[in-house]
C-alpha cells in the first residue's frame, strides 16, 4: 500500500545514513542490546543537519519500552539538540521491530500531542526518529500534531533510513 493512497500530503523526510549492514549492527547494539554508550556516536554530524529556526520534536519511546530498555533511544541520539517534547506515545501491543511491513502499516495511532502556548507562530516542526522503515510512526506523530491544532509545516528527519 502506497502512502499516496493513505496519507495526504506526503511527509518530506531526510536521513543521515542508509539502513545497511553497518547501521543494522549499530541499531542492534544500541537498541536491541541496550548499549547506551553509543548514543553520542553521531552527535557531531547531527547538529549540522537541522535548521536552527525549526522546532525539533522527538518521537519518544512508549512507556513499556522505556522501562525495559532503561533509556529512550531517540532522546539519546538527539538529546544534545534543543528539542521540544510535544509528543507522548502510549503502549502498543507489539514493538515495531517485531512486526513485518504489513503489521507496521496497520499499527494504530499511539501518539498524542500537547502544544505549547504560541504554537501558531511556529512555522516548522521537524520530527526526529532513529530509524525510518515504513514511516508509520512518523505519520502518526504528524497526525497527532495536526489533531492537536498545529498548522505549520511538518517534516521529518532520522539517523537511518
Amino acid at each position: 500500500m502506497r502512502w499516496e493512497a493513505r496519507e495526504a500530503p506526503l511527509l518530506h523526510h531526510r536521513a543521515l545514513f542508509i539502513y545497511d549492514e553497518v547501521m543494522k549492527a549499530f541499531i542492534q547494539s544500541y537498541k536491541g542490546k541496550g548499549d547506551y554508550r553509543l548514543h553520542g556516536a553521531f552527535a557531531h554530524l547531527l547538529a549540522g543537519q537541522l535548521p536552527k529556526n525549526a522546532v525539533l520534536v522527538p518521537l519518544t519511546s512508549e512507556p513499556s519500552h522505556l522501562r525495559a530498555r532503561g533509556f529512550d533511544p531517540v532522546l539519546g541520539l538527539f538529546g544534545q539538540l534543543r528539542i521540544a517534547r510535544w509528543l507522548t506515545k502510549g503502549d502498543t501491543d507489539l514493538p515495531q521491530a517485531q512486526k513485518d511491513r504489513h503489521g507496521r502499516l496497520q499499527t494504530p495511532q499511539s501518539f498524542s500531542a500537547t502544544l505549547p502556548r504560541g504554537h501558531a507562530r511556529i512555522r516548522q516542526v521537524i520530527l526526529l526518529d532513529d530509524l525510518y522503515t515504513t514511516g508509520r510512526t512518523l505519520y502518526h506523530a504528524r497526525n497527532a500534531l495536526r489533531d492537536a491544532g498545529y498548522q505549520g509545516k511538518v517534516t521529518s528527519f532520522s539517523l537511518i533510513r
